[in-house]
């Protein structure tokens, strides 16, 4: 059984240069306007269940996509069909009235998502509470800040119990510790077999949360299917922007707060016998060590990286404890952990270590830091980036011959 169907679906704009156009064309009987769609033939079905993250640039079509689910647009041609009661948490503010206080409005957009009087006031107080927002709640909300719009849009959607979740990026706006707890409701609705649409600019978060991905790119699918061949396709396109080929979008990566209950209060990047590095040295060991601490008076479960990058942020190693198989930290307090490198295989060139630790589910950021650059030291002549163990198998010969380390003068 589906829960979402789309069938050829797409949603088209009139766009007039001035008001009078609209008169002139009905009048005159001629065309006065320009076509806008941000959305053309889009045909997908998403099972009950199922988790589908929808990713593209800027103006591909997303946020039209999630408007025509959530039954706030209705489509030009096609058709849309959900199986359940829908919750959508879209731009910021929709479905409130300014002039109204903050439980007033709980009222207003519940009763929108289909809920009771009756069963909004059973669980009022749970709204309110998750929302945290006590002290603000009898003021009209117009006052509020954008951080306060999501924690009571993600409250009163939360609190419906869809079957069906569509969410926006809106998510980004809230502070860290609200985004946490939304990932953990996300995650208990992803555990109970609810339905999820989720729109992101973070392909981490697409690919930790999502099953199946959508692109879209200028109104179009560019490619349906399971996550990490979409997001794939979507990296190696937005590879080509970066070099140059194409425009990019703007930087959407959100830093950790300065905040944190789990921060990197230290760390060393030194070699086998402990003493700090200035330079890499091929094919040395290297040893990356996180000092730890958690000031949330209850344990916090976490899992820790470390990446090496170019000076382009590209990243060349991620070496994680959650892709290492390893359960997540429990932590609480101080500690310390670290990583060994064992024959450091990368040629000439400079890099930078990142070193973050994130929630168990690697969806919420705590804390990141930032090594200076390295330089890697190389005694011969190479090409490329890494260097590889590899075997020679030349005719007429019976021997093969295996260069498991490079011949150094």
């Amino acid at each position: 059984m589906y829960a979402v169907e789309v069938k050829n679906l797409s949603k088209t704009y009139k766009l007039y240069k001035h008001p009078s156009d609209r008169l002139k064309e009905i009048v005159l009987r001629k065309s006065y306007h320009e076509v806008f769609q941000p959305l053309k033939d889009l045909s997908f079905m998403l099972p009950r269940g199922g988790i589908l993250g929808i990713i593209g640039d800027n103006g591909a079509g997303k946020s039209t996509l999630l408007k025509l689910l959530a039954g706030t647009l209705l489509p030009s041609s096609g058709s849309v069909k959900t199986h359940g009661r829908v919750a959508a948490l879209l731009e910021l503010g929709a479905g409130f009235h300014p002039e109204l206080s903050g439980r007033e409005n709980i009222y207003l957009n519940a009763m929108v998502l289909g809920l009771s009087e009756a069963e909004i006031r059973e669980r009022e107080a749970d709204i309110i509470a998750f929302s945290e927002l006590e002290d603000f709640i009898d003021r009209p909300i117009k006052n509020y800040s954008s951080g306060m719009y999501v924690r009571l849009a993600f409250s009163v959607a939360a609190s419906v119990d869809p079957e069906i979740l569509i969410i926006d990026e809106a998510l980004s706006v809230g502070d860290q510790h609200f985004q946490k707890k939304c990932v953990n409701r996300m995650m208990e609705f992803k555990n109970s077999g609810k339905t999820i649409l989720f729109c992101s600019h973070s392909m981490h978060m697409v690919q930790e949360l999502c099953n199946e991905a959508l692109w879209l790119k200028q109104g179009e699918m560019q490619a349906f299917g399971a996550t990490k061949d979409v997001v794939g396709a979507y990296l190696s396109y937005q590879e080509l922007r970066e070099q140059g080929t194409l425009s990019a979008d703007s930087d959407t990566s959100v830093a950790p707060s300065e905040h944190s209950p789990l921060t990197i209060s230290d760390w060393q990047i030194t070699d086998a016998n402990g003493a700090l590095i200035t330079e890499l040295h091929q094919f040395s060991d290297i040893r990356v060590t996180l000092n730890l601490r958690c000031t949330s008076p209850e344990p916090i479960l976490a899992h820790v990286g470390v990446l090496l990058l170019r000076p382009d942020d590209q990243m060349v190693v991620v070496a994680s404890s959650k892709e290492a198989g390893l359960p997540p930290l429990k932590l609480h307090g101080k500690h310390r952990i670290w990583v060994d490198f064992p024959r450091f295989p990368l040629n000439s060139g400079v890099y930078r270590f990142c070193a973050l630790i994130a929630d168990e589910f690697v969806l919420h950021l705590f804390d990141q830091v930032h090594s200076p650059l390295y330089a890697v030291v190389s005694k011969r002549p190479e090409y490329g980036l890494v260097w590889l163990p590899h075997t020679w198998h030349m005719p007429d010969s019976t021997t093969a011959v295996e260069v498991s380390s490079p011949l150094l003068e």
